[in-house]
């Protein structure tokens, strides 16, 4: 046991991200590319607004931080 938790820590980015990944091309197997993308659009939101209540940061900071970030600098 104590092995397997040793192995499990040394490793772990390289076993979320097979995780992740599998996941990821499961559910583009299962539900194709347009339904997959919403899933992750909703993913996304749902960490941005946990993000927001954790972090106590307003929602208008957040929105000009991101519309900033987006626009083309010259």
């Amino acid at each position: 046991m104590n092995e397997l938790l040793k192995y499990l820590i040394l490793n772990f980015w390289k076993i979320a991200g097979v995780l992740l990944f599998f996941l990821l091309g499961l559910s583009l197997v299962i539900f194709g590319f347009l339904k997959t993308l919403f899933i992750i659009a909703f993913c996304v939101l749902g960490y941005l607004l946990g993000k927001w209540k954790d972090e106590g940061v307003s929602l208008k900071q957040m929105l000009k931080k991101f519309s900033s970030s987006m626009r083309i600098k010259r």
